[in-house]
């Protein structure tokens, strides 16, 4: 391995520790929830972050592109130096090393690396190593998960190879939570990981690949989070039942379900693919109009304890769901403002909660929205579910 000169806050190594990211909290948006944590708007600073490059062909297609010779593609082809946690299935470096180095990747499918603009501390030394408190600070990992093959979607890519990116995602949290843990000498972490398809989604390289953040200190959570740690033991005590999961209730197939709050969720009308271990529905209350939710049959409340069937089931319903979208999209008028960009966010337990959250992974496409839209967590939809679903499942009997 070599050491290469690191600039500070690359791969997340401070030396100073006036230049390490720190988050606020919005003080007329916190609270103290049941779990004892800060919850509410975070604004967290991370100067490293505006230094990032933008590497898209804009050739003004409906999708842009990123280049063939992007900077991940230059990771593959040990162009440029990496901090490689895991290749497919095999572990490398620690989630902590300052460890980088070249190396040529393409037998492999897909990779787990250490963000190079990560907007948390990861590693503190010299001066900065015997910290005692950093409250205020953004500490954690940073990772990034990438196909070795070029692609820009989801839906291009063989199910094999998404499957091979969800074990490796799957291997580098593992490693990287135990880390932080004994690091820090917490059981509590915050985890955040999502895919950004797109500029307008927020990828800075199209080059398709997903993102981890695990937080070790107390960062806490947003609102949203709020109600999805929030809402199961709600359900519990409205049905006097300690294990009542709704999601587990949506899980078996074509069930009526009323939901706690009398709704009828008409999941039959709104199913779009399922497969052994997952379904694939419009959500009931959109945020963007063709927004999709999976859920894993099993209840299961975090992505790391997914079993080896569940991942392979999962790269499959991804596919699928994303080539539903796309399909979707491509129907829709243009007076929708619907982009093929899209966002896709794995909501899950975070790390020593144990709030009995059933895990759910949101596909959100992007849609221009403001004025009330903005102010509340509030959305004017302009097609039921129902029907978006129609659409969908037959757009995917031609794709099959």
């Amino acid at each position: 391995m070599v050491n290469y000169l690191v600039e500070e806050g690359h791969w997340g190594i401070y030396k100073n520790i006036e230049n390490m990211p720190l988050e606020r909290f919005d003080s007329f948006r916190t609270i103290i929830n049941e779990f004892s944590t800060k919850v509410g708007h975070i604004t967290q600073f991370s100067p490293v972050r505006g230094k990032r490059p933008f590497e898209h062909n804009n050739d003004k297609e409906e999708i842009i592109h990123s280049p063939r010779d992007d900077s991940f593609c230059k990771v593959v082809e040990g162009k440029l130096p990496a901090v490689i946690i895991s290749k497919d299935t095999s572990k490398e470096e620690d989630a902590l090393s300052i460890n980088s180095s070249k190396a040529i990747l393409s037998e492999f499918n897909a990779i787990s690396i250490v963000n190079l603009f990560t907007p948390m501390a990861r590693v503190l030394y010299d001066n900065v190593q015997q910290i005692t408190s950093v409250r205020d600070k953004s500490v954690g990992v940073g990772l990034v998960h990438l196909l070795v093959n070029h692609y820009d979607t989801l839906s291009e890519v063989p199910i094999s190879e998404v499957e091979q990116l969800l074990l490796t995602t799957r291997l580098a949290q593992k490693n990287s939570i135990s880390e932080l843990k004994a690091k820090y000498d917490t059981d509590k972490l915050t985890i955040l990981h999502f895919f950004n398809i797109g500029e307008e989604a927020g990828a800075s390289i199209c080059h398709l690949h997903s993102q981890t953040y695990i937080y070790a200190n107390e960062i806490g959570h947003g609102w949203t989070s709020l109600g999805f740690l929030s809402v199961p033991g709600f359900h519990k005590k409205l049905k006097n039942n300690l294990n009542y999961c709704l999601a587990c209730e949506l899980s078996k197939a074509d069930k009526k379900v009323i939901d706690p709050i009398g709704q009828d969720l008409l999941v039959k009308e709104r199913k779009v693919f399922e497969n052994g271990e997952w379904l694939v529905v419009t959500a009931f209350s959109p945020e963007r109009d063709g927004q999709l939710r999976i859920f894993p049959k099993r209840h299961v409340s975090q992505f790391i304890y997914l079993d080896d069937k569940q991942i392979t089931d999962l790269a499959e319903a991804l596919v699928y769901a994303n080539k539903a979208l796309d399909n979707f999209i491509k129907g829709t008028s243009p007076s929708m403002h619907l982009l093929q960009d899209r966002n896709i966010l794995f909501r899950q337990d975070n790390i020593g909660y144990d709030s009995g959250m059933h895990m759910i992974i949101d596909i959100i496409p992007i849609q221009r929205i403001g004025g009330a839209e903005i102010m509340e967590t509030y959305r004017i939809a302009t097609m039921f579910p129902e029907d978006v679903a129609e659409i969908m499942r037959e757009s995917l009997k031609e794709t099959k």
